[in-house]
């Protein structure tokens, strides 16, 4: 009896929608809900479109403009000794700092590379999900230095290789993903200084 009398009251609803004005009301609170995202999908609609257009760094330039230090650590030397980032994939380049502490990657999304980056930072300013595994994975956005950041946190006994872990994108352009051990979001923003990314242009 129950079931009918709310599926009753779900008709009753729906019909009485047909309303203007409470049609409107439902609008509103659906979008409260769910979220109106006309703004956001504009907005990475136009970057989509702007990046397309743009010509790829090459591999040379990605490894230069890679920085060589982030505050007070060092980038490690890769596999064969040699202090210098690795391109990891078309358009991709990477590095470690302080023993693995901090690992930073770069991607150009430049060209063919624009959706690999566009639709995950879409796909994450979209997410209403502040939390899982019972809070010990916490998800934040907040601006660092103008800059819409998205991070995860993660306690010590989930077992993650990082802790932490900041996305962004940066110039518009650098699809950039920061992993910290031991350490918070917060903390591996302050160890990275936005400013070693300069040579990205």
């Amino acid at each position: 009896m129950k079931n009918i009398l709310k599926l009753t009251l779900v008709v009753l609803l729906f019909v009485s929608c047909k309303d203007a004005n409470k049609s409107k009301g439902m609008e509103s609170v659906m979008d409260e809900i769910v979220g109106n995202n006309d703004a956001v999908n504009e907005k990475y609609n136009l970057l989509l479109k702007e990046l397309g257009t743009k010509t790829p760094l090459t591999d040379t330039q990605l490894k230069e403009a890679f920085p060589k230090k982030l505050s007070h650590l060092n980038l490690d030397a890769s596999d064969d000794n040699k202090v210098e980032p690795r391109i990891i994939d078309n358009q991709l380049v990477a590095g470690s700092f302080g023993d693995d502490t901090i690992r930073v990657e770069i991607l150009d999304a430049a060209a063919q590379k624009a959706v690999g980056a566009i639709i995950p930072l879409k796909m994450l300013e979209l997410n209403k999900v502040t939390s899982e595994n019972n809070n010990t994975i916490r998800y934040t956005k907040q601006k660092h230095n103008g800059i819409l950041t998205f991070g995860t946190d993660r306690d010590a006994d989930t077992k993650a290789d990082f802790q932490s872990e900041i996305r962004f994108l940066f110039k518009n352009r650098f699809y950039v993903t920061l992993e910290g051990k031991k350490m918070t979001t917060d903390q591996l923003w302050e160890a990275f200084d936005i400013n070693s990314l300069k040579s990205f242009k």
